[in-house]
């Protein structure tokens, strides 16, 4: 059926469109800038790590709104949906938890990310392309260059410029009630040029069933909106700002004892990333001094036994009362850092950094009707409820005031001789609290006519989280304030081919994890973060391969092998051993028309694989406007997660967007 739809499409388009102008993917590697891959600009035919772009155009053809849909179609990450709703993401091998820490996520170069949690995807839940040119991601150790929590990759958002994007009005809807708008709008004047963007969203699918462990069953769905604001200004002078928030309400269909609550679970999150800076070029010189100031906030409600679930009818002790919590955290992270580089020609460029961090967790506050000390759930009847929700002492609270300071400086030496480049990174981490840690990374890349050989090694660090160090009072879950630092050895080959019809790419990766995090079951119902005792290793491989069958036919097709997992066992190894993605675009001057394919092995004994179809149209109406049709998981595939959390539905997206 699928074959018979992109045919009839492709045979309705008129024949007086002309064929496209011939496209060439070696000289687009040559024109693509990358910054993420060494914080100056390089085109993307001389980054030595292993690296991809994917282009606006890119992004349009695929159909794609959000990053979490983009990783979807490249076969080295694992897209999938956690317990309570939220967008996850594993890559490498590595499922890691919702939080997916071991990534780190830039604005236009800036970090994102919740020194809470060491994530940038419990900031934000979705992080929008609407007003993104380009998407870098880089892969292998990365701390060297971007300090902890970058131990798989680093991905680089790239906003448009105030030259290259006047306006853009975007607003789509879909039949699952989800929805996306956004506004941009750029400006030169007086000096000064910038760019504003707002994003507003709202998603409520999907929608099928779900029976939870006592086999009670209701509609999955759950709530999740979310307000984006992203400014960027530059003066002429040198002077810029960057600011980035987000205010996400989120009602989970889940209580963390995945018990249906009809949205009576619900973390509401706000998010503020801030830099000041001066910056200034001179000839072969570059100076960067910048101070940032981030404030995150998280309140979230708790429903240990929701009275809406027959379990929780039956348990006369509790006399009528909802035990209920809600949790509050406030972390303001303010910081220093200076960056200074030089290019000395045939001695090669040289660039050197320091930062200094503070990450402090200065207020904690917990309201409920119940003692969470007193729960223990092998014998519920221990709970010590209250008849009315009260402030609890300090005591009571699941976490308490911290303050982290961080100390980093840091080194990059780049040499370019002929065919070969050679690029080194070092970093020094001092904390008050979590230890010291030195990581590097070493790269050389050899071209040989438009072959590209690369070999990428290094050590990565990631240190404990606030809440995988200080959780208490927890009946799931402690903390554990003797963490130490988890360190990630890793060695990637990696090859490319980018001809004018054709380009193929491919990396292997071993990994070595010492002192890996992950919670270690103490009881039947609990767990604690620790230290894992043996090594832990990851071993796979992936290849891409693009090709244009002709000026208005592209295929792609990429895939993922995950060859072992040894030293450890458990949640953050339920990832697929193989993933396949496959494309067929058919492309004109105003229109193309395109099918994917989205292909999991299985995950775990209980996480089924699966096949998943999209399809997408878009049609340029004028020279400012364009309508995109996409119709994902076309065949209505059944698609379930970890303990049959239920994946998307077919669900048809309508898209308008106005551009200048």
């Amino acid at each position: 059926m699928v074959p018979v739809i992109f045919l009839l499409i492709v045979l309705l388009i008129p024949a007086v469109v002309s064929a496209q102008e011939l496209y060439s993917y070696y000289l687009l590697s040559r024109e693509l800038q990358v910054l993420s891959a060494t914080k100056e600009s390089l085109p993307l035919s001389d980054v030595p790590r292993y690296t991809r772009v994917i282009t606006r155009e890119q992004i349009d053809r695929w159909g794609v709104k959000n990053l979490f849909e983009l990783l979807d179609r490249l076969p080295e990450f694992y897209y999938w949906r956690s317990y309570f709703g939220l967008n996850a993401v594993g890559a490498l091998g590595l499922r890691q938890s919702y939080f997916s820490e071991k990534i780190q996520v830039l604005i236009d170069g800036m970090p994102v990310s919740d020194p809470s949690n060491g994530s940038s995807f419990s900031v934000d839940d979705i992080f929008s392309l609407s007003n993104v040119k380009q998407v870098e991601i880089v892969y292998g150790p990365m701390t060297s260059l971007y300090g902890f929590n970058a131990s798989l990759a680093v991905i680089n958002l790239v906003t448009y410029s105030p030259d290259e994007r006047s306006l853009n009005i975007d607003s789509s809807i879909s039949t699952g009630h989800d929805s996306y708008t956004s506004f941009l709008k750029s400006f030169k004047k007086n000096g000064f040029s910038g760019l504003i963007s707002l994003n507003y969203s709202e998603e409520r699918s999907p929608h099928r069933g779900y029976t939870d462990i006592s086999g009670e069953s209701a509609p999955y769905s759950s709530f999740k909106k979310s307000t984006v604001y992203y400014v960027k200004l530059r003066h002429s002078s040198g002077f810029y700002f960057k600011s980035y928030g987000v205010d996400r309400d989120d009602h989970f269909p889940l209580t963390l004892t995945h018990l249906i609550t009809d949205g009576n679970t619900y973390a509401d999150r706000e998010g503020f990333v801030n830099r000041l800076g001066f910056e200034r070029r001179s000839g072969n010189f570059h100076f960067d001094l910048f101070a940032n100031y981030n404030y995150f906030y998280l309140e979230r409600g708790y429903n240990l036994c929701p009275f809406n679930h027959n379990f929780c009818r039956d348990l006369t002790f509790l006399k009528g009362v909802e035990p209920k919590a809600v949790e509050k955290r406030y972390v303001r992270n303010p910081g220093i850092g200076i960056l200074v580089s030089g290019n000395f020609g045939s001695y090669g460029e040289l660039l050197l950094g320091a930062e200094y961090d503070e990450s402090d967790l200065y207020r904690t506050e917990l309201y409920a009707d119940f003692l969470p000390s007193s729960v223990d759930l092998k014998d519920l009847s221990k709970v010590v409820v209250y008849r009315k929700e009260r402030k609890l002492p300090e005591n009571e609270g699941l976490m308490t005031p911290h303050l982290r300071t961080t100390f980093s400086p840091y080194f990059q030496y780049l040499l370019r001789a002929g065919n070969y480049t050679l690029l080194f990174n070092g970093r020094w981490n001092r904390t008050n609290d979590a230890g010291d840690y030195l990581s590097y990374s070493f790269s050389l890349l050899r071209k040989i006519g438009r072959w590209n050989l690369k070999l990428n090694a290094g050590r990565a660090v990631r240190i404990p989280s606030f809440e995988e160090m200080y959780i208490r009072n927890n009946p799931i879950l402690e903390g554990n304030p003797n963490l130490k630092g988890e360190k990630a050895d890793s060695v990637m080959p990696s090859f490319e081919y980018k001809g004018d019809r054709f380009s193929i790419s491919g990396m292997s990766f071993i990994y070595w994890f010492k002192d890996f995090i992950y919670k270690e079951p103490i009881s039947p119902f609990s767990y604690r973060w620790s230290n894992a005792d043996s090594t832990v290793k990851v071993r796979g491989a992936v290849v891409s391969l693009k090709g244009r069958i002709s000026d208005n036919y592209e295929v792609e097709i990429s895939g993922e092998r995950i060859f072992g997992v040894q030293g450890l066992s458990g949640e953050y190894f339920n990832f697929p051993r193989k993933k396949l993605t496959t494309g067929l675009s058919y492309l004109r001057d105003t229109l193309s028309a395109n099918l994917f394919l989205v292909a999991y092995s299985r995950a775990s004994s209980d996480i089924p694989g699966y096949g998943r179809v999209d399809f997408n149209l878009s049609w340029k109406l004028s020279e400012n406007q364009n309508f995109l049709l996409s119709i994902n998981n076309l065949f209505n595939r059944k698609i379930y997660y970890e303990s049959r959390v239920p994946g998307a539905e077919r669900t048809l997206w309508l898209e308008w967007r106005y551009s200048y």
